[in-house]
């Protein structure tokens, strides 16, 4: 929709064009293409270049965390292997601990702290 006031757009064919184009731009062009075609080289270096660090970088990351892993499930066995005798000693000698105390409590005292009569002790 248009205003009533506006000005329509003037549209030029091809062919009638005002402006004629310079002889040089062609050369200009073609001195400029090896450049562009440079840059355009540059560039696609940079991608691969990028691409290629962020292969190699993920690579060693995620060697770097497999080897890391076997690692450090190796040395908690080897931890575990380690405190194993100490465990089993510890274990032995609570219950080592618990078998006297349920032998003392068993038995009968050899001593009887209570008075017989309650007239004595006063």
């Amino acid at each position: 929709m248009r205003n009533q006031g506006a000005r329509g757009a003037r549209l030029t064919p091809v062919d009638d064009d005002a402006r004629p184009r310079p002889v040089s731009d062609h050369l200009e062009a073609r001195r400029y293409d090896p450049l562009f075609e440079e840059q355009m080289l540059k560039a696609q270096f940079r991608r691969e270049r990028s691409s290629a660090y962020w292969f190699a970088a993920s690579t060693w990351g995620i060697c770097g965390l497999i080897i890391g892993s076997c690692f450090g499930a190796y040395m908690m066995y080897v931890a575990s292997v380690a405190t194993l005798p100490m465990a089993q000693d510890a274990l032995a000698r609570g219950a080592a601990m618990q078998a006297a105390r349920e032998s003392v409590d068993s038995r009968a005292p050899l001593m009887d702290d209570r008075p017989v009569n309650p007239a004595q002790s006063q």
